[in-house]
């Protein structure tokens, strides 16, 4: 812990790297949006931010490294907005589809998720911290979402949900780069017909009308 004065002289400096770091990686989002992560270079990047290449360079050692803080940027609060609505909204699972159906609208940032978690899995890319970081986050924001649902009736209650999160991202996973191929399905409908059946939502819904003295059965 840091002290009074000392804290506070630090906290400038420390401000303005963070904050040239935002404006250098938001440059990078900005190029990879008009023209995919293939158009990505340090001059270009340099050029947009208002920085100096070797500013550029300084903050990020290589191009994958600037390709890591665009995801990043891209990333930060588009997954937070969609599932951090209301209850009913999150149980009926329009939020998920909603954003599964938003992210093709921004094609290049999924060729760019792609690319990248190919790439993550060597050892020592500059990708490999960032989506191990990623999936723990996402693993416990559909672990809570599936917690939720199994107390709301929704989801069978003999699940892990941590365990259902990681098929629930592996699948989507999946569909995506499917999609990036051959875009000829709902990927908002394909994600939550598989949330169902991961989380046996189905399954209990026929047994509360089995069960449901009005249906006559």
């Amino acid at each position: 812990m840091t002290g009074g004065t000392t804290g506070r002289g630090a906290r400038g400096p420390y401000a303005r790297t963070a904050q040239r770091r935002r404006v250098i990686a938001g440059a990078v989002l900005d190029i990879v949006l008009e023209k995919g992560h293939g158009g990505v270079t340090t001059a270009e990047v340099a050029r947009r931010s208002g920085s100096r290449e070797a500013t550029v360079m300084y903050h990020y050692p290589t191009r994958d490294h600037l390709l890591v803080a665009a995801l990043e940027h891209a990333e930060e609060e588009d997954f937070e907005r969609h599932l951090a609505g209301n209850d009913a909204e999150v149980l009926d699972l329009e939020g998920l589809r909603a954003y599964a159906r938003a992210v093709p609208r921004r094609e290049s940032i999924m060729r760019l998720y792609t690319a990248l978690a190919g790439d993550a899995t060597v050892p020592g890319h500059p990708a490999q911290e960032y989506f191990a970081g990623h999936y723990r986050a996402v693993t416990d924001k559909f672990a809570d979402l599936i917690a939720r649902r199994q107390a709301a009736g929704l989801a069978h209650p003999g699940l892990d949900p941590v365990e259902v999160a990681r098929q629930v991202i592996a699948v989507w996973d999946g569909l995506q780069a499917q999609w990036l191929v051959d875009p000829a399905f709902d990927l908002g409908d394909h994600l939550v017909a598989a949330f169902r059946r991961l989380t046996a939502q189905n399954w209990m819904e026929a047994r509360r009308t089995l069960l449901d003295p009005g249906t006559g059965l």
